[in-house]
Parts: C-alpha cells; structure tokens; sequence
C-alpha cells in the first residue's frame, strides 16, 4: 500500500486545496507544492520515530486519538490549529522550525502561511494513517502481497546494477559522494524520491498492534 500516494491524493484533491487556500490565504497551487513537499517528509520522520518500541507505542497513543471518518477536506476545514501545531512539533521534534521554514521556501509562502497548512493538515494525516493502519481484509492483504513482492522483485533486479555502479566509480566521483550525502543531512526532510512510501510505516504499527 502506498501511503503516502493515498495521503497526497486525498489531500490535494480540489476541496482540500480550496479548504487549505482559505485557510492559509495563498493560492491552491501553492498549499499543493506545499503538501507534496511535506507528507514525504512527516511520513518519513513518523517511520523514524516508530523505529522503536515506545516510539511505535507512543504514535499508536496519538494515532487512537484522531480516528476521524469524515472525508479530508472536511477534516481539514474543521481542523484544531492548534492541536495539528502540536503533533507537526512532536513529529520534527527540534527540527519542526527549520522544518516549517524548509516547506515555506519550497511553495513560495511565508513561515505563518506554511504554518497554518502544515498545522491544518496534521490531524487529518493522522486520521489517515489510523485508517490504514485498522486490519486488513483478505483483498487488501492479497494487495498488499502482490505489492511487496513488485517491490522486492525490482530491488533485486536492481542490485547487480547498483553494486558495479558503486565499485566503477572514479577517484573524482568517490570524493564528491561524501560532500553529497552531507548536503543531504544539511538539507533535512525527506521527498519521494528518497523511495518513502509508507509501507515501512504501516508495517510497524500493525506489527506493533498484534
């Protein structure tokens, strides 16, 4: 299952994005590259924080706190700012600042105006993950199956290539690699070409609720 699709889907559809420029004051194509930058982002700092006992423990607490069913437009219009402030800063922990100011620079906003729409859409992300997270029916496991098995199928093709990829580089391409990777950690955050899906994640908690 691809989490972080089904998240974008839901809240880049017309309603969420018009509910969101409301909210926000900037225009729905803003709010888009807004959230498309940052649900990468939030899934992946979820999937870190989840990597432990407690932290799984901990997210399964908030994650039964925010089970809304309504549909995420409505989610989202209806939002608790306040509350959604509060699970963006237990998410990003020291980073949500840089994190928030990261989100504004890529759509084009200010801090306040990438505030409000990450603060709008946390209670919703939420919800959906809770959602995804309940137990599976016989078809969505037989899904789920086929899906994993794509996945795993495409990393080992990919093995050989990625093994002699690393081992025919140059001298020159050996030491830029480093100056690339902290660039990255200097960067922060995370995007789906970093290969987040939300699957890692889901299979935590559902691990974590047996």
């Amino acid at each position: 299952m691809d989490l972080v699709s089904t998240i974008l889907k839901s809240m880049t559809s017309d309603s969420s994005l018009g509910a969101l420029a409301g909210k926000a004051g900037v225009s729905a194509d803003s709010v888009e590259k807004a959230i498309t930058s940052a649900i990468p982002s939030l899934i992946g700092s979820l999937t870190k924080n989840a990597s432990s006992a407690a932290g799984a423990k901990s997210l399964l607490g908030a994650l039964s706190q925010h089970e809304d069913k309504s549909d995420v437009s409505s989610q989202i219009k209806n939002a608790d700012e306040e509350d959604g402030n509060k699970i963006i800063g237990k998410i990003m922990g020291d980073g949500k600042d840089d994190f928030i100011s990261s989100i504004a620079k890529k759509a084009g906003i200010n801090v306040g105006q990438s505030n409000a729409i990450l603060s709008s859409i946390a209670p919703a992300l939420l919800s959906s993950i809770s959602a995804a997270a309940k137990p599976d029916t016989a078809e969505s496991v037989a899904k789920e199956k086929e899906e994993r098995k794509a996945k795993e199928e495409k990393a080992e093709s990919s093995f050989l290539g990625g093994f002699f990829s690393k081992f025919m580089k140059d001298e020159d391409d050996k030491v830029e690699e480093p100056k690339k990777a902290e660039k990255e950690e200097k960067k922060g955050g995370f995007d789906i070409s970093d290969g987040i899906d939300g699957s890692d994640l889901l299979a935590i908690l559902k691990k974590t609720m047996l």
